[in-house]
């Protein structure tokens, strides 16, 4: 009975062995033979990159419609039984049912990348309307990479990796017209660093800082056209300001540079004077000397 009770342990131990084998090979045999990862993106030549906006109350990464985008992928071959992977295909798709392909690889002609090395591909494509890809919301996209068994010969897709992103945003004209007022008023060392001295340069920064103020509203909630003249408005003022400051100073400047220039020439003139008498005072000098020893001499005789 003893025995018994032994020969079906071992059976059942057995068993469990093939079991446990048969699984691992189904589960290693699924794997894929290649490993390679999308390491990072990056959006090339943004009209505002990874920053808040808060008419979208988040960052965006944004392009205005019409214009060029630019995107780099860089692709890394982590392990590959074959010391290699393929890449046959990089494509970005994006939640408006377009996608965008590089041209430096396609799957008649697949980028090898060798192991443990990386290849960043890039891609451009035309930023499409607001009336395709809405500029009222971000988008979301998804970027792939196709993998072929082969550079040559017949080449089929073995595997496909991808990395999503999401904070695209495509800025209207006017968005895009509104970034720009605001970088350029913020730009004037006057607006908020310098002291300003005259008195309507001061009204005139504070009736932008009031403009840009309504402008920022305006835009917030969404009526770009009335936040355009509020921001047009407050770069005037500053543009204004900046004029008043610098004519006041350049008028001081050249006050300033007529008094050190008399002073100049008065301090010439007396330094001339000084010249002459010292030049007196020396030949006085060499006379007097030259009296006292032609009487030395006569005293003597």
């Amino acid at each position: 009975m003893h025995r018994i009770c032994i020969v079906m342990k071992m059976k059942k131990a057995a068993t469990f062995y093939i079991i446990f084998c048969t699984v691992v090979l189904i589960f290693t045999s699924i794997l894929p033979t290649v490993r390679a990862s999308i390491n990072d993106h990056n959006w090339i030549g943004t009209t505002l990159r990874n920053d808040y906006d808060p008419f979208y109350g988040t960052s965006v990464t944004a392009y205005e419609e019409g214009k060029m985008a630019g995107l780099a992928i860089n692709v890394y071959n982590d392990y590959s039984a074959a010391n290699q992977v393929n890449v046959s295909a990089v494509i970005v798709g994006f939640d408006w049912g377009t996608n965008y392909t590089s041209d430096e690889c396609n799957i008649d002609n697949p980028w090898a990348i060798r192991r443990y090395e990386s290849k960043v591909f890039t891609m451009t494509f035309t930023v499409p309307s607001s009336s395709v890809a809405s500029n009222l919301v971000t988008h979301s996209y998804i970027i792939y990479v196709e993998h072929v068994n082969s550079t040559t010969g017949n080449k089929e897709i073995v595997d496909t990796w991808t990395q999503s992103g999401h904070g695209f945003a495509v800025f209207s004209s006017d968005q895009a017209t509104i970034h720009r007022l605001e970088r350029e008023i913020n730009a004037y060392a006057y607006y908020q660093y310098v002291p300003v001295v005259m008195v309507n340069s001061r009204e005139l920064l504070t009736m932008s800082r009031v403009a840009k103020s309504m402008g920022e509203h305006e835009y917030n909630v969404g009526n770009f056209n009335g936040a355009i003249t509020h921001y047009q408005n407050a770069l005037e003022f500053v543009q204004q300001a900046w004029s008043n400051e610098t004519e006041k100073w350049s008028t001081f400047e050249d006050t300033f540079v007529s008094i050190l220039r008399g002073s100049e020439n008065l301090l010439l003139m007396y330094g001339y004077a000084w010249l002459i008498f010292g030049i007196g005072f020396l030949l006085i000098s060499i006379g007097a000397l030259v009296y006292l020893v032609m009487r030395a001499r006569n005293s003597k005789n």
